[in-house]
Order: structure tokens, then sequence, then C-alpha cells
């Protein structure tokens, strides 16, 4: 854990130099926090909004402090030179009018800090119309404004803005430190209370969780939801299942069966082949060495006994032929025609 930016998970260089450059007064006017949805965007730039107002940072104290009134109120949400931008929820774009408000407000001075933050979330969903407006923003911005710009693939953003603003990549946190700041570290009571409950009387469930979250903090919390959660690990059950039985080569009545149910419209059966994908490629890992690194299944055990009892060679085929289904799905090929054709090819590589 880093000794600033404490509710950030992992990230422990980035967090350092952050810290160095707002000690050192050379902080950039704008940064781009590019990482996938729940990697810790919207926090990071909340902390760095509270870093910058706390009152307590001075000498090498952890920053930000969270308990002066300035931090609280950042956290809370309430300060007035803190403004968030995010693409409206019937939008598919961040339309450039947002942009041009955003504009509008910049000579606006300070309420009650001495800066103000634009936090422009989706940044990536701005058209190039909206993209042209900011550009001309961040050319020339006053000197009390700091831009964060939060974008799960910064190469969607001009490369003008990307050259004027540095790309701080959050990166996934181990499955540890996630489980770790689930049960222990996470502000939510509930959310604790629920970690904390599931890895005790459920710890498959857990392990699972922490697996799909893919090193993602947000996203584990939200598969603490029962709700939430409960779609997600049926598919990882039936995927494990199709896994399995491709293995010991066998029980071709059921795969046929799960693949037309999962096959039933094209979100469930891409979702489904991705994880099916997931799963052969850990197979195939196993397949050349039982230490190798996974990232399906959660018994290692089990996964390497299966991988044993198939040749490579077949293995790399199905990983294929999903390959092939992938493509397929992605250009509208019929559903069912499909999942008989996916079944076909599992069984004759």
């Amino acid at each position: 854990m880093s000794e600033c930016f404490s509710a950030i998970v992992g990230n422990d260089a980035l967090c350092r130099r952050l810290a160095s450059e707002l000690r050192g007064d050379t902080l950039s006017h704008a940064y781009i926090l590019e990482g996938p949805r729940g990697s810790g965007k919207h926090t990071l730039a909340k902390e760095i909004a509270m870093a910058l107002a706390c009152r307590e940072r001075t000498g090498n104290r952890p920053i930000p402090c969270g308990e002066c009134p300035a931090c609280r109120k950042i956290r809370a949400g309430y300060s007035p030179d803190v403004i968030t931008l995010s693409r409206p929820a019937d939008r598919a774009f961040l339309p450039v009018d947002a942009i041009r408000d955003l504009r509008r407000s910049l000579n606006v001075v300070p309420n009650d800090l001495p800066f103000k933050v634009y936090i422009i979330a989706d940044a990536h969903t701005m058209n190039a119309q909206a993209q042209n407006a900011f550009l001309l923003t961040l050319e020339e911005p006053p000197p009390f404004v700091l831009f964060l710009l939060l974008t799960e693939n910064a190469g969607l953003l001009l490369e003008t803005i990307r050259s004027r603003a540095p790309v701080l990549r959050l990166a996934p946190v181990s499955e540890q430190e996630t489980a770790d700041f689930l049960r222990f570290r996470c502000e939510d009571r509930q959310l604790r209370a629920a970690a904390e409950r599931l890895a005790r009387e459920h710890p498959d469930e857990f392990a699972a969780i922490l697996r799909l979250s893919d090193g993602c903090i947000g996203k584990a919390e939200e598969l603490l939801d029962e709700k939430t959660r409960a779609p997600l690990l049926e598919r990882r059950r039936c995927v494990t299942d199709v896994a399995a039985a491709l293995c010991a080569g066998g029980d071709g009545d059921r795969v046929l069966l799960t693949l037309f149910e999962r096959f039933d419209n094209r979100d469930e059966a891409t979702a489904f082949t991705l994880m099916l994908e997931n799963a052969l490629c850990d197979l195939v890992r196993l397949s050349r060495s039982e230490n190798a690194p996974i990232t399906f299944f959660t018994d290692q055990e089990a996964a390497t006994e299966w991988a044993e009892k198939i040749p490579l060679a077949r293995l790399l085929a199905m990983q294929k032929e999903v390959g092939k289904t992938l493509l397929a799905l992605s250009e509208s090929a019929n559903l069912r025609l499909s999942a008989a054709q996916l079944f076909a090819k599992l069984y004759t590589v």
C-alpha cells in the first residue's frame, strides 16, 4: 500500500509519482486516467482533487489526509470547485454542447478552493467535434484549472489531446489485494460485511468473483450483489461443465444442450464463447506446464487433471474453432447454426 492515496489499491509507483509531483508543485494541468471499468479511475480522480485541497499537505505526511474539511467535502461530492462531466444516460457520446458549457465556465474563479478540477468521465465517448472543442480549451487553460480525463482507452482520444495530457494507466490489482480490500478496507460497511460473509460461507463463490473481477476493485464490489453475480456464476458453471466434458471426450448431448441454451441471444452467446475461450486458454497453458498462471479456473489442480486427459494439439484446434465462432458472432451469424457448427467442430477436431 502506498503511503499516499491510501484509497487506491496497488498502483504504488503511480501513487508515488503523483505524490512527488504534488509536493514538488510540478503537477501537469491535465492528465488522462486510463483503465477498464471498475479499475479505480473515479476514485483516483477524487483522491487527486483531495490531495490538492488537503490542509495537511506539509512535509512528508501521507496525502490526502481524508479528515480535514476540504478532504471531507470533496469526498462527499459537495465541493463546487470539483466538477464532473458525464455522458448522458440516453446518449452514446459526450456531446459538444457539454464541452462548450465547460469552456464558458472556465474563467469563473474557484468558489472555496484555490483551484478548479474538471473530471471528464467516459472521455473516450467525446465525438470528433467535442474533442476538437476540448483541445482548444486544453491548449491555454487558466492557471487554476486541472483537467482529469477518465477513459477505458486513451487511444480513442486525439493524438493532440494525448500530447498535452500525460496518460496515467491504472494496472489490475492482484486477487489477494482485491480480497483484502473487500474484507478489511472497503469504506462501505455493507459491502465489507457481504464480502466477509461470502468468503466465510461460500469460499468458492468468493474466489470466483475475484477471478471474474479481472483485477478491478469496482467490478468486484458489483459482484458482491447476489443478483449481479448469479448469472455470471451460472455462465462459469456451464463453461466449466463443457470444458470438463470436452476433456473427458463424452457427454455430447449435455454439451449440445448447453450450447443451444447459451446461444439464445447474441450477447449471451458472445459472453459464453469468450469465457469458453478463456477456459481453453487455461487448459492449453496447463497442458504445457502444471504451474502455468491461469485466468479462468480457480481450482488449478482439477483443471490440470482435465488438461492431462486431452492432447495439446486437440486443445489448440478447439481454441481455434472457438475463435472462429467469436468472429462469426460479431458478423451477425445465425445463432442456432453457430451453436450446432461449434459443437460439431469441438467433437471432430
